[in-house]
């Protein structure tokens, strides 16, 4: 009678860890992720980082640039979070939408400033 051999990943070789994407095939990828939301609501600015290994992408700073960044989430992914902050010393609405395209970071955010009649929490 044959034995039932189960595989077990950890009984082999260690998988090696990939590369960093270089600056050229994350300008790629970036033109196709643009390419892919030529629907949506194009950000204002968009950077590639090397190191860091992400894209991302700036909205305009008001209520349109949240809802870009909301469509954005929906049609690739993400989660969206804000939070109140200064980084000018005056309040800020700060909204992210961090997601992963192709294996790569995306990060879609907006500065929104608040005024006085607004709520600061």
């Amino acid at each position: 009678m044959g034995s039932l051999n189960v595989y077990d990943p950890n009984s082999g070789p260690a998988v090696p860890e990939l590369p960093p994407i270089p600056l050229g095939a994350l300008a790629v990828g970036l033109c196709d992720l643009l390419g892919q939301a030529k629907d949506l609501v194009q950000p204002r600015f968009a950077t590639i980082g090397e190191r860091q290994q992400e894209i991302t992408l700036q909205f305009s700073p008001d209520r349109a640039g949240a809802q870009a960044i909301a469509s954005w989430a929906t049609r690739f992914g993400g989660v969206i979070v804000a939070h109140i902050c200064k980084p000018d010393g005056q309040p800020h609405r700060h909204i992210t939408a961090t997601g992963d395209y192709y294996g790569v970071t995306v990060e879609a955010y907006t500065f929104i400033p608040l005024t006085g009649g607004e709520n600061h929490s």
